[in-house]
């Protein structure tokens, strides 16, 4: 039996590039899909967009549009809502790339037990144009190494590009967030003092990062935060050490970006 795919969209004002993300969705072509908009308040157009989808897929997509505390209550609550076996988050600025539900489908049935899954995933700019990919490749070479220890040392999860089971959400969720933003690493770390995600080398989304994204403007206070999650994880000096080298790389790359 084909498993339920939940993917919920936080929304705000992303006019520019909501419809590429939904219909990166919709041509997945996935037979048990469900897409849940969290919309909060747009004023740009965007609520415009989500509806004319939601008119046109009513079994599919369902949105809210109310004002919400940020990205990541808007996403939590989309969870608490969601149907599927599977779920997962994306931006309304990023994009599945093809044939990812299909394998993430492929994941679960033959990895009943586990509690998620993730693949690679590529970097992009407004244009679509691949970027950063030297740190991509570092990235993607970390994820199928794929060790707990490694993943303290930084955050090398693709965040598109990972699905968890609704099991596994109602168990380590809800994400916690930091002002307007989620920060899906501490669930991540959760969930991976358990089980380590099954892991695939298809390149299942891309992230888009452009000069007014939250990646770069907030990137500095982002990853401090960052810093703060693993000190609830782990109190290994030479880890938080090599932590703190991997987010000045990090910084750099967005600068460069």
């Amino acid at each position: 039996m084909t498993p339920k795919i939940s993917i919920v969209i936080p929304s705000f004002n992303k006019v520019k590039y909501i419809s590429k993300t939904i219909d990166s969705i919709l041509s997945q072509n996935y037979p048990s899909l469900e897409i849940i908009v969290m919309d909060g308040n747009s004023t740009d157009g965007t609520l415009e967009i989500i509806k004319k989808y939601v008119n046109k897929y009513p079994n599919i997509i369902k949105y809210q549009s109310k004002k919400d505390k940020g990205q990541w209550e808007a996403i939590n609550k989309g969870f608490r809502i969601a149907k599927g076996k599977i779920l997962a988050f994306i931006n309304a600025d990023d994009e599945y790339l093809p044939g990812a539900f299909s394998e993430i489908e492929r994941l679960y049935k033959t990895n009943i037990d586990s509690y998620w899954f993730a693949g690679q995933g590529r970097v992009i700019n407004k244009k679509g144009l691949r970027i950063a990919k030297w740190s991509t490749f570092y990235k993607n070479f970390l994820l199928i190494l794929n060790s707990r220890y490694l993943l303290l040392v930084t955050n090398y999860l693709m965040q598109p590009s990972v699905f968890i089971t609704k099991n596994a959400w109602n168990r380590f969720g809800p994400y916690i967030g930091y002002d307007n933003f989620v920060l899906e690493y501490d669930l991540w770390l959760k969930i991976s003092k358990f089980k380590m995600p099954i892991v695939t080398t298809k390149y299942l989304s891309s992230f888009r990062i452009e000069p007014n994204t939250i990646s770069v403007n907030s990137s500095k206070n982002l990853l401090e935060q960052d810093e703060k999650i693993l000190e609830k994880h782990t109190g290994n000096f030479l880890i938080k050490f090599l932590h703190k080298l991997h987010n000045i790389g990090r910084l750099l790359v967005v600068k460069i970006v």
